[in-house]
């Protein structure tokens, strides 16, 4: 208990910043661009998303980054590289942290509500009977490719026809 009142209490924050670069000589990547709370797993995976995409850009826009080194004085294709690069993954990287917030406030206070737990049963129905039809955003999340935003459109999607199928059921096998 002492040790407990003695120690001051962390807190966590996301980070929303843009642009990511200052022209072609810096570049923020994963949590120094787009740190998120914990409750989706994910904040280490959007980085590496970001190095994934990143290399990308480098093939497809024909930037040699040993001809392009800060310093040498030609960074101007860095620069536009770099502004591919967050036009390309801040979308998806603020839609990841949007839900990792909402992803806290479901656990912090939904999983005692029964009609929220009627939902992801009936979510879990719906899984098992369209497989490759019907994806929940976690499995989107957490188990697939998909973009962020995706996941994101998907989950607010099915969160209102989820609330449609369970308004007058009182199993998740009820469901219609």
């Amino acid at each position: 208990t002492e040790a407990f009142f003695e120690n001051p209490t962390g807190h966590m924050d996301t980070i929303k910043c843009g642009p990511w670069n200052f022209g072609g000589s810096t570049l923020l990547l994963g949590d120094a661009a787009h740190a998120i709370v914990p409750f989706f797993g994910q904040g280490a995976n959007c980085g590496f998303e970001d190095l994934t995409e990143l290399d990308r850009c480098f093939t497809e826009m024909g930037v040699n980054a040993s001809n392009s080194t800060p310093g040498a004085g030609n960074h101007s294709d860095l620069e536009a590289l770099f502004t591919e690069l967050v036009k390309r993954r801040k979308n998806n990287c603020d839609a990841i942290a949007d839900m990792a917030v909402e992803n806290f406030t479901e656990m912090r206070d939904k999983v005692s509500d029964p009609r929220f737990l009627m939902g992801k049963a009936v979510e879990k129905v719906l899984e098992k009977s369209f497989p490759g039809e019907y994806r929940s955003r976690y499995s989107l999340v957490t188990f697939s490719n998909a973009p962020y935003t995706v996941a994101q459109a998907v989950g607010n999607a099915s969160d209102q026809i989820l609330a449609t199928l369970t308004q007058n059921i009182e199993k998740p096998e009820q469901v219609d």
